[in-house]
C-alpha cells in the first residue's frame, strides 16, 4: 500500500524546489536582454540575425541560423524529440531536452492535465488568448528554455530569429520585459518576388507543388499584401506603445547602407558597434547561404522576372496605404 502522506510530502517538497526554481527564472528573465528578430518571411531576418549573432557579446550561432517556434508552438517545447521541435533542439542543444523538461516536471504535468481537460494548446488567434496564455504557464515554459539554452550557449547574451514572432511581440515582453525586438521589413514586391524565386526552386530540387512544406512561399498576390498589411497595423501598434523596445530596420536600409544601419541597430540594443567587414571572431561559413558570409550588400531584384505586371500594378497601388518603413 501507498502512504499518501508521505508521497503528499515528498510532492510537496518537489512544488517547493520548483516555486524557488521559477523564482530564479523569473530574476534571470528580468535581467536579460534578449534580441529578438522578426517580421514577415523573406524580408532579411536570417541576414540581420547573422549580423546581430557576430558580435562577440552575443551566443555565436554561425553553426545554424535556426527558428524555434517557441512562442508561436510553445507546447512543442513539453513533447519529446520529433521533427516538429527539432529547431527548438538545436537552439538548446540536442542531448539538453530531457533534462530542461525535468527542470519544469510540473508544469509539463500541469500541461498534460489541460490538455486532457479539453483546453487548447493554441493560443494565438483563440478567444482565450490570454487564459490559455497563462493557464499553460507558457512564459515560464519559455524561460526556462531559455535560461538552459544560455546555458548551453556559453551565458552570452541571447538573439533569436523567427519571423512569425511578431504574432506574439506582447508575450515575448512579458517574458523578458527588457528584451529587444528588430522587426525586418521589406518593399512588398521584392518579398512576393523572392518567396515565388524559393518556390520555384523547391520544385526544381525535387518537392511537389502540393507539399505542404513549402505552402507558405505559394499564396497569391492579394493574399501577401493583406498580410503585409496586417503586419503593418501590428508594427505601427507596437511602435506606438512599446516603441523603447521595438525596432523597425529596412531591408533596403540594412543593404543599402549597411554601416549607418547596423550602427543604429548596435545602439539600440546596446552594443558597441563593430563593422561588418571587419569581424574578428571566427566563424564557420554559412554553405547554405554564402550571402550570410559576407557584410550586407545591395540585391537588386527585377520584379519582371517573378511577377506579371498586373501583378505589379496591384502592388504598387496597395503599398500606397502601408507605412513608409516597408523599403
Amino acid at each position: 500500500m501507498v502512504n499518501t502522506s508521505v508521497t503528499s510530502k515528498i510532492y510537496s517538497v518537489e512544488l517547493m524546489d520548483f516555486q524557488l526554481y521559477k523564482k530564479m527564472l523569473g530574476d534571470w528573465a528580468r535581467a536579460q536582454q534578449p534580441v529578438f528578430i522578426m517580421g514577415p518571411e523573406r524580408s532579411g531576418t536570417s541576414l540581420l540575425f547573422q549580423q546581430v549573432s557576430n558580435h562577440p557579446d552575443f551566443c555565436d550561432f554561425s553553426h545554424a541560423t535556426v527558428e524555434t517556434f517557441c512562442f508561436i508552438k510553445p507546447w512543442l517545447l513539453l513533447e519529446p524529440s520529433g521533427p516538429e521541435n527539432y529547431e527548438m533542439r538545436v537552439y538548446l542543444g540536442q542531448k539538453n531536452l530531457k533534462a530542461f523538461q525535468d527542470s519544469i516536471s510540473p508544469l509539463v504535468e500541469r500541461n498534460k492535465m489541460l490538455s486532457s481537460q479539453g483546453m487548447s494548446r493554441q493560443y494565438l488567434n483563440h478567444p482565450n488568448r490570454k487564459e490559455i496564455w497563462y493557464e499553460r504557464r507558457y512564459k515560464h515554459v519559455n524561460r526556462a528554455f531559455f535560461y538552459n539554452s544560455w546555458k548551453h550557449l556559453g551565458e552570452k547574451r541571447l538573439v533569436e530569429k523567427t519571423p512569425a514572432h511578431i504574432r506574439c511581440a506582447k508575450e515575448i515582453l512579458a517574458t523578458f520585459p527588457n528584451a529587444k525586438l528588430l522587426v525586418c521589413t521589406r518593399e512588398p514586391g521584392e518579398i512576393i518576388a523572392s518567396h515565388k524565386k524559393r518556390f520555384k526552386k523547391e520544385i526544381e530540387l525535387g518537392k511537389s507543388a502540393d507539399d505542404p512544406s513549402i505552402a507558405w512561399l505559394s499564396h497569391s498576390t492579394e493574399n501577401y499584401m493583406k498580410y503585409f498589411s496586417n503586419i503593418d497595423k501590428t508594427v505601427t501598434n507596437l511602435l506606438n506603445d512599446i516603441g523603447e523596445s521595438v525596432k523597425v530596420v529596412p531591408y533596403g536600409d540594412l543593404t543599402s547602407s549597411p554601416n549607418d544601419t547596423l550602427q543604429s541597430v548596435y545602439d539600440f540594443i546596446g552594443v558597441d558597434y563593430i563593422d561588418p567587414n571587419n569581424i574578428s571572431r571566427p566563424r564557420n561559413a554559412q554553405a547554405w547561404d554564402p550571402l550570410l558570409n559576407k557584410a550586407p550588400q545591395k540585391n537588386d531584384v527585377d520584379l519582371s522576372l517573378e511577377l506579371s505586371q498586373n501583378e505589379i500594378s496591384f502592388i504598387n497601388s496597395k503599398k500606397e496605404t502601408l507605412s513608409n518603413f516597408w523599403r
